[in-house]
């Protein structure tokens, strides 16, 4: 559903992993390929509210261990490093909107 904004922060986590991946074009960044794949995976799973807010911990995941790999084999730091940062913290925020709706929807049902 795209008028979620979750949805948006996903969308935007994609995008900037995806152009990490082409900016860098590195082995390593096969990492951000993957919290790509994971973080769109995650859109289309909006029925799944638990299950997708499971996904953005795995998309965070790979993005440290991207880091890592990055600070383990590159000694200089470059501002293309810092997207990825960025693309964690919509992760974070979309996985807030995630819990807020699961959150809206069982106080829903407990009205019912």
């Amino acid at each position: 559903m795209i008028q979620r904004k979750q949805t948006i922060f996903l969308i935007l986590a994609v995008l900037l992993a995806l152009a990490v991946v082409f900016l860098r074009l590195r082995w390593i960044d096969a990492l951000q390929c993957l919290t790509a794949v994971i973080s769109g995976y995650a859109i289309f799973q909006y029925k799944k509210r638990i299950f997708q807010a499971r996904l953005c911990i795995a998309a965070i995941v790979t993005v440290l261990f991207w880091y890592v790999g990055v600070a383990v084999l590159e000694s200089q730091v470059t501002t293309i490093e810092a997207l990825p940062m960025v693309e964690a913290i919509l992760i974070l925020m979309a996985r807030k909107g995630i819990l807020d709706d699961e959150k809206l929807v069982q106080s829903m049902d407990r009205i019912r």
